[in-house]
């Protein structure tokens, strides 16, 4: 999100349209970054879990916050960016 997001902002400043991998790797740079980060708090995550003795419920809303959204968010984010840098207005006739 963070390096998608940067990027993408000075090669639209720049009016530099990228190729389809100098827009996409970024985004494969910050979903890596996510997901080294969240597998650092995935233990973490389940001790406290087990420790507090949550119910199904409670654990699936637990991680889904936790892990999940987190994920997703920076996936979307990163992806509009990419789209962003890489969009092409149409001349009109």
């Amino acid at each position: 999100m963070i390096i998608s997001r940067i990027l993408a902002r000075k090669r639209i400043a720049a009016g530099i349209r990228p190729s389809f991998k100098e827009a996409w790797l970024p985004v494969a740079g910050d979903v890596l970054i996510i997901g080294v980060l969240l597998a650092a708090l995935w233990q973490p995550a389940l001790t406290f879990i087990y420790v507090m003795q949550f119910s199904l419920f409670v654990t699936i809303l637990i991680l889904m916050v936790l892990i999940y959204a987190p994920l997703q968010i920076v996936i979307i984010v990163s992806t509009i960016w990419a789209v962003r840098s890489r969009w092409e207005e149409k001349e009109s006739k």
